[in-house]
């Protein structure tokens, strides 16, 4: 008798114990789905703030739905809006392309050496009084740009690495939060102390070389740009691949970890353990569409801040390329020598915005796959 009613007690115990959780489940559902939706609009907010500040005209929600042919367009509205000045510039160029041309013919026709110095020097003089203020403009721009985007990722990093470490990736989000801010700074630093003199010395080089022929200087410019570009470049591959290595080993011990605590909460609480690990799988699961959107919103938020002065550069590239390709086919070789050493320094220019902006995209991108 004594066991039976042992027996009966228990099983009145575990029929009041679910009766209970079935009657308190929905409250419990209700508060999750508001802290759910409560957090989400909190975050919305905090990006669209974010976005205002760096005049950005586009919401979170819009971001995170934009595709690839909105920014296609993007690109092709931008370019259209910006060819008027590279359009006047390359048609001062091939101007005095003809004109040194010309000239030059002449001289080699009265056998003046010093007649043809001096119509090469003026026309070079010219050429750098058309093509040198646009030229500081353009980097001054790209300057600005580097430190703009180092701007919205010193404030977006730390809020995608709050979400994330919600979400689970405590070491993850806190190396990559790390590692993203220090090489930003870094990034910054190095090209405001070196990429400005860098300019500075390809274009006098290049000016020097185009007057003074006998002094060949062309190829200590195609040296530096090499040196800068290919120096960049290696530095963001090797920046790239470690952070990309650490998240990814990290991402899985997080997700370790987080499997654990499933599996303690699912055998540790009795009877209704198995429910509260699902719900928690549901909160997290919650929670990194959540990240994946922020994540989005700061990718894109960066390809529209480096997209325009890389839409800027490469056209005034094509009209550097164009000249130079102008310039041989007359055999205006002074012309030659400066365009060629205007594209070098535009050359090294978009190859920093370029690495900056891909180094951020791959580290995020590979920190929203880690775990």
């Amino acid at each position: 008798m004594k066991k039976i009613f042992t027996a009966t007690g228990f099983l009145i115990a575990v029929i009041i114990m679910i009766f209970t959780y079935l009657v308190c489940e929905p409250s419990v559902c209700r508060a999750y789905g508001e802290t759910e939706n409560d957090a989400r609009d909190e975050i919305d907010s905090l990006l669209d703030d974010i976005l205002s500040e760096y005049d950005i005209g586009y919401s979170s929600g819009e971001l995170s739905e934009i595709s690839l042919g909105n920014i296609v367009d993007y690109i092709k509205e931008y370019a259209v809006s910006r060819l008027y000045a590279p359009l006047k510039m390359l048609g001062s160029i091939l101007v005095i392309t003809i004109f040194t041309s010309v000239i030059k013919s002449f001289g080699e026709i009265s056998q003046s050496r010093e007649q043809s110095s001096l119509c090469d020097m003026v026309s070079v003089m010219t050429a750098v009084t058309v093509i040198l203020p646009q030229m500081t403009e353009v980097c001054e721009r790209a300057g600005n740009t580097v430190e703009r985007t180092s701007g919205f990722i010193a404030v977006f990093v730390p809020v995608f690495t709050g979400i994330s470490v919600f979400c689970g990736g405590l070491t993850s989000a806190g190396f990559y939060n790390i590692m993203i801010l220090a090489g930003s700074e870094l990034f910054v630093s190095l090209s405001g102390k070196y990429l400005m003199p860098v300019l500075s010395m390809t274009t006098v080089l290049g000016i020097t070389d185009s007057i003074f022929p006998q002094s060949s200087t062309e190829n200590l410019v195609k040296f530096l740009k090499k040196l800068v570009t290919w120096g960049i470049s290696v530095t963001m591959t090797l920046f790239t691949g470690f952070v990309s290595l650490k998240c990814t080993v990290t991402g899985k011990a997080d997700s370790f970890a987080s499997k654990t605590a499933k599996f303690i909460i699912s055998g540790a609480v009795p009877i209704v353990g198995g429910a509260v690990s699902d719900a928690y799988s549901a909160v997290r699961g919650s929670f990194d569409v959540i990240r994946c959107t922020a994540g989005a919103v700061g990718v894109t938020a960066v390809l529209l801040i480096v997209l325009p002065p890389l839409i800027e550069l490469t056209i005034f590239r094509l009209v550097m390329w164009t000249g130079t390709a102008f310039g041989g086919l007359l055999s205006a070789e002074p012309i030659v020598k400066l365009v060629k050493s205007f594209d070098a320094g535009l050359a090294i220019v978009q190859c920093v915005l370029v690495c900056y902006a891909v180094m951020f995209v791959l580290c995020s991108a590979i920190l929203l796959n880690s775990f």
